[in-house]
């Protein structure tokens, strides 16, 4: 298997129920993580090889959630939706680097 170039990291973090700090997996994260498998699936073997995506414990936005990071761009997301996948691949992704302005995290945002 060809080393990855593109690592699109979903938080997928669970917290128990009543805890002070919101989660990323209640906000539907493992169904955005999914998208992005599917999606990626579905560019094709070259992207496949190219782009990783990985589900990962917290990231460390947990209010501005559900968090996606892609690297090596180092660009944050929160917020993400199902319905936002598409864009983040198509801008952040396949777009070198670009942020969706509206999903964007300032990088000076304190971790939680």
């Amino acid at each position: 298997m060809p080393k990855p170039e593109i690592q699109i990291l979903v938080c997928v973090n669970e917290r128990p129920e009543g805890s002070s700090k919101p989660c990323c997996g209640r906000r539907g994260a493992l169904s955005v993580y999914r998208r992005f498998k599917d999606r990626v699936r579905a560019l094709g073997r070259a992207e496949r090889d190219r782009i990783l995506v990985t589900r990962t414990g917290c990231l460390r936005h947990c209010s501005h959630g559900v968090t996606v990071a892609v690297w090596p761009c180092n660009t944050w997301l929160g917020g993400v939706t199902l319905d936002d996948v598409d864009e983040i691949l198509e801008t952040t992704v396949l777009g070198e680097g670009r942020p969706v302005p509206h999903l964007a995290l300032s990088p000076d945002l304190p971790w939680e």
